[in-house]
């Protein structure tokens, strides 16, 4: 990890926004609240493989992903490493550890072809800041809580599920929280996190053969569409319906 001089943190965060997902925590802060936050902390560059956060460590400190993607790691009981999730540039990292002072529960590392830029604020720092900055506190908090919600849908609707299933709804958040339409009024998303498909199987528990008949599956019905380097929604509200049937599918997260 190396610290980057910056002279103008505005010109970075406006250059970086067109990476950000509409839906991520940078794109929906206030951009005075983004840029006294960038203002905490300091820009620091990471390459392909670099560790933000380790598992088991008790460092506090937050990362506002500027570019790049990141996949989240857990060791499984027999020592392996299990693919929890991937973030993507606009999202927040660590911010659990901050705010409840508690061990990392996973590695985040990054995986993207190119050099991640990051802010790194440390915990207290942040903490800080978000006292003076209510309205990106609550969204922070609607964040964690979205992060919260998917995991507590995924366990609700995919049990029992086939592959496609699955593989549509991990597909369907992606798009929401990191896709960029293709065009101006467009329902079409495109997700630019180039994952393999043995990652995708990963991510929802299948062997890579399994998720490769699961992506024939969704191609075929024409709810997703695969070109270089990315992936595209043509309806998202139709994919969520596809992956979560009766009142899940309309429903961003369960309320609980």
């Amino acid at each position: 990890m190396e610290q980057v001089q910056v002279r103008d943190v505005g010109a970075l965060l406006r250059e970086c926004r067109r990476e950000w997902g509409e839906r991520t925590f940078l794109a929906r802060m206030k951009p005075e609240d983004l840029y006294t936050l960038a203002e905490a902390g300091v820009v620091v560059r990471l390459s392909r493989g670099e560790d933000l956060v380790v598992e088991g460590e008790r460092d506090t400190d937050v990362y506002l992903l500027l570019s790049s993607t990141v996949e989240v790691t857990a060791r499984s009981r027999d020592d392996e490493r299990a693919l929890l999730a991937v973030r993507a540039a606009g999202d927040v990292i660590g911010e659990l550890a901050a705010l409840e002072s508690m061990a990392r529960t996973a590695t985040v590392s990054v995986r993207g072809q190119f050099p991640a830029l990051a802010i790194r604020i440390e915990g207290g720092v942040f903490l800080e800041a978000l006292r003076s900055l209510p309205s990106a506190a609550v969204l922070l908090a609607a964040t964690v809580a979205r992060k919260l919600g998917v995991a507590t849908r995924r366990r609700i609707a995919y049990t029992g599920q086939p592959a496609c299933v699955r593989l549509a709804g991990v597909i369907a958040e992606m798009a929401q929280d990191y896709g960029v339409r293709d065009r101006h009024g467009s329902p079409r998303m495109v997700i630019g996190v180039n994952l393999t498909q043995k990652e995708w199987g990963a991510l929802i528990g299948v062997s890579e053969s399994t998720a490769y008949r699961g992506f024939r599956v969704l191609k075929r019905r024409r709810l997703i569409s695969v070109g270089y380097a990315n992936l595209a929604v043509p309806d998202v509200p139709k994919l969520r319906a596809f992956a979560y049937p009766g009142h899940l599918a309309g429903a961003e997260d369960p309320v609980i």
